[in-house]
């Protein structure tokens, strides 16, 4: 008969273990990923033609291939040390990158102004962020938390913008309503998913 202690799962690693690097093809995949985020934002700020969506697109492909050096650095040392310690440092800089990646393609995209391009970019940055919305160490519900508060802070922001700037070539009629309509309802639903995320976090175990 099988006791509660032969079960074998009982001492089965945590899942942020089982995604350590077994392989150097692995290294590289996610770093990969962002290099190729960080190309197609430049390229998609440069094709709406004007000043403010190129520099969105900059500043986008920055963070991403900040990002990529980040994962990319700490993936090769969980590689070469295949240690629980090493392990857990990936596991806390893919997080980090992964929310702040997401939290940055839904402030970019609503930055830009075009309703398609705001609609994709948020739906994107909603699902990139929301892979972590599943974790249990309260490190992953507080990093999520922390970046949907950027959200609804960064949206707050760019209500308050579009209402008071006036109207100019930077700021056409139709990008300030975007950023009114649209900023004002994305930093409510931010809003509420960094509440109850901070409550999970509350709840939830240290790792």
């Amino acid at each position: 008969m099988t006791t509660q202690d032969d079960d074998p799962t009982q001492d089965a690693p945590p899942g942020w273990v089982l995604r350590t690097p077994t392989r150097r093809r692995e290294v590289w995949a996610l770093p990969a990923l962002l290099l190729v985020l960080a190309g197609v934002a430049v390229l998609v700020g440069d094709s709406f033609g004007d000043l403010l969506a190129r520099g969105t697109g900059v500043i986008t492909a920055v963070v991403a291939v900040a990002g990529a050096v980040a994962m990319f650095v700490s993936g090769r040392h969980a590689y070469a040390q295949q240690t629980w310690g090493a392990s857990w440092d990936l596991h806390r800089t893919m997080v980090v990158v992964g929310v702040t990646t997401g939290a940055v393609v839904m402030v970019a995209s609503l930055v830009v102004g075009l309703p398609f391009a705001t609609s994709i970019g948020i739906i994107a940055g909603f699902s990139q962020i929301g892979r972590f919305t599943r974790s249990v160490p309260r490190y992953d519900l507080s990093a999520v938390a922390s970046a949907f508060l950027v959200v609804t802070v960064s949206c707050v922001v760019l209500v308050v913008l579009g209402l008071v700037t006036p109207e100019q070539p930077v700021l056409p009629r139709w990008r300030g309503a975007v950023w009114v309509g649209g900023g004002s309802a994305f930093a409510l639903l931010a809003a509420v998913l960094a509440f109850v995320h901070v409550s999970r976090a509350a709840r939830a175990p240290l790792e």
